[in-house]
Order: C-alpha cells, then sequence, then structure tokens
C-alpha cells in the first residue's frame, strides 16, 4: 500500500478489523502510517480500550454497523441485537425529540468516531446525516457508554474456517 501511496494512486492508507496488536505490528514496521482503522463499533461494542490506542497513535476510528446489522441474521445463521430498540437508547431520543438511530450515531460522534450507516431508505438516510442540530448531555454519554457488553454482530463466522486463521483479530 505505501507503494500505491507513493505512486500517487492513494491519498492514505486505511485499515480494517484490526486489532490492537495487529496494528502496533503495522506501525512498528510502516513508513506511512495507516489513517484511519475501521472497526464494528456501536453501543454494544465500544471498543475503548482499541479506540485510545488508535487516537493515541493518531489514526482516526470510522465505526461500521452504528446501527447494528439487523439484515445479518440470514447470512449469520442467528440473532442479533436491536440496537434502535434498546429501551435507555429510546428513553433518550424521545426526550431530544430525535430517532434512536441519530441517538446512536450521535454518541459514536461525540465520541470521536466517524461512522457509516447503512440504509436504502431516503428518509432515514436524511436523518443519519441530520445530527449537528443537538447534542447529547454528558448524563446521557454515560448510559450510553455503560451500555458496552463486547457483544460482536460481525464475527465473520460465516466465512468457513476463518476463525482459525492466525491472523485472525477477534
Amino acid at each position: 500500500m505505501e507503494a500505491v501511496a507513493d505512486a500517487g494512486l492513494a491519498r492514505s492508507i486505511g485499515v480494517s478489523n484490526f486489532n490492537q496488536r495487529q496494528l502496533q505490528r503495522v506501525l512498528d514496521n510502516c513508513r506511512i502510517k495507516p489513517a484511519n482503522l475501521q472497526i464494528e463499533n456501536h453501543i454494544y461494542l465500544q471498543q475503548n480500550e482499541l479506540v485510545k490506542f488508535c487516537k493515541a497513535n493518531g489514526v482516526t476510528v470510522t465505526a461500521y454497523s452504528p446501527l447494528g446489522s439487523k439484515g445479518i441474521e440470514k447470512l449469520l445463521n442467528r440473532e442479533v441485537p436491536d440496537l434502535l430498540d434498546n429501551p435507555t437508547v429510546k428513553e433518550i431520543a424521545q426526550r431530544a425529540g430525535k430517532t434512536a438511530a441519530q441517538v446512536l450515531l450521535r454518541h459514536l460522534l461525540q465520541r470521536g468516531i466517524a461512522t457509516i450507516p447503512k440504509s436504502t431508505n431516503a428518509d432515514r438516510l436524511r436523518q443519519n446525516i441530520s445530527l449537528f442540530d443537538f447534542e447529547l448531555s454528558s448524563d446521557d454519554m454515560v448510559k450510553l457508554n455503560g451500555l458496552d457488553q463486547n457483544i460482536r454482530i460481525c464475527d465473520f463466522g460465516f466465512f468457513p474456517g476463518i476463525t482459525k486463521h492466525p491472523e485472525f483479530p477477534f
């Protein structure tokens, strides 16, 4: 990737689904530091230590599946938690006059994490970008931070044998 960047074919380098050990190994051996780490991150999987490590090393973090991934249930052949139906999230959303999705996305933004919400619905797309006309209180942030359960939705178990690979990050 460094050669690609040197050739002017990429402005920056990013990595995805690296754990702290893997990212440290890259940082110890790279000439061009990764600009971004993309990871699953939401109220049930906040990965605070990894986010803190990234910030300390000047690597931005982007969250995928910030609203959960209900559509992935068929692929995983199991139920996944409905983050939008969490009572705390719903209570904060109602009080703020916002949607549950907006609360979840705003929580990430206030933690300094970029988000990649997925939707094909035009109304929800508009709602998902309308995050800058409100702020969550410190009490709301504490409540949302307290929902972390280390629950990974996208465990990649649908790829045969991946969990046995020596570099499997989870």
